[in-house]
């Protein structure tokens, strides 16, 4: 059996959408963040869990297009095509979405702000359109299966259940984030993501712990100073503000507190710190301070952003059951920033 040329130009224009996503998407996690380009690292975990995809894709579709055991049938490379233009489509209107301002700033979705949520919702579909397609391609490289559309989303299924489960182990590690690594050291900057809080602005006892954690280091004279962020709920003070407040209590001078409300996401609580003048002009560590099961996901998105960070574990401790969704969370949040950096 000779090769089907005609299947040709449709698998072709399968890897083109392909590149075209990864380079979208490469782009939109950066510029999204204000990083220049030029700081794109391919040895990044979440930039090579995209490369690995798209690589997987056009490697499918030349195989494909040079096998002459494989005659695809219009319905089999039409499913492909609608995969990848909803990939696209996706694309296009997460950048809709940050650019044309159609979501209100001040909008929020369990606690989250909408626009971020919205962006990610298309990032996911885009991104698992992507996986149904290499998944199904591959399909095709084995050997025509019957219901292979069926097969292919059960196998989409396992794997992204796979990434999960490799996230959470990711995250389950927190024996690195120590106080002792710090010990008899000396560091200008300590910083506290915010948290949640509660009514006349009492920290939660999540957020205490991480306050109190930072007081410990600083009176220890291990950190000079405090960086605090965290926006607000309405009718509340800011997280960056109760945490001012408490530290001021304990005894804290307010030179060495540094404050920033506008925040609302670990991200961008860590993108402040990147664009922060006398973080950037120092070049020096920080020392980060969190819960453990927080600690990883903050480690790598200061690998993004290109930031000296040491981890800090609070005294914080709770049950399993409570350690076990807080790390289920974390995980699915470090899955979403290592392919959206979001």
């Amino acid at each position: 059996m000779k090769r089907n040329t005609a299947n040709i130009k449709p698998l072709l224009i399968v890897a083109l959408i392909s590149l075209v996503y990864l380079i979208g998407l490469y782009y939109a996690k950066y510029h999204f963040n204000k990083l220049s380009i030029k700081e794109f690292r391919f040895d990044y975990l979440g930039n090579l869990l995209n490369l690995l995809l798209s690589i997987s894709i056009l490697l499918g579709c030349i195989i494909l297009m040079f096998s002459k055991k494989n005659n695809l049938d219009v319905k089999r490379l039409n499913l492909m095509l609608a995969f990848q233009m909803i990939s696209i489509m996706c694309l296009i209107i997460t950048y809709m979405i940050m650019y044309l301002n159609i979501i209100d700033m001040n909008t929020y979705i369990f606690h989250h702000p909408a626009k971020k949520v919205y962006m990610g919702f298309f990032f996911v579909i885009g991104t698992l359109c992507q996986l149904y397609t290499m998944i199904y391609i591959w399909g095709l490289v084995v050997g025509p299966e019957n219901l292979l559309e069926l097969r292919t989303l059960i196998r989409t299924m396992a794997v992204v259940i796979l990434l999960l489960i490799f996230s959470m182990l990711y995250v389950w590690n927190v024996r690195e984030y120590d106080e002792s690594k710090i010990q008899n050291q000396s560091y200008n900057y300590g910083f506290v993501p915010g948290a949640a809080v509660y009514g006349k602005g009492k920290p939660s006892p999540i957020f205490e712990a991480r306050i109190r954690k930072a007081y410990d280091l600083y009176s220890k004279k291990i950190i000079k100073k405090i960086f605090l962020t965290g926006g607000n709920a309405p009718g509340e003070i800011s997280e960056a503000e109760s945490a001012s407040l408490y530290l001021s209590k304990l005894g804290v001078s307010s030179k060495d507190i540094i404050i920033e409300q506008h925040s609302t996401t670990t991200t961008e609580q860590i993108k402040y710190l990147r664009i922060e003048e006398t973080v950037i002009k120092e070049n020096a560590p920080i020392v980060v301070i969190s819960d453990g099961f927080h600690l990883t996901r903050i480690m790598q998105i200061s690998k993004f952003f290109k930031l000296n960070t040491v981890g800090v574990a609070s005294y914080y401790t709770m049950s399993f059951e409570k350690a076990f969704f807080y790390r289920a969370r974390e995980s699915v949040a470090l899955l979403l920033f290592w392919f959206y950096a979001v």
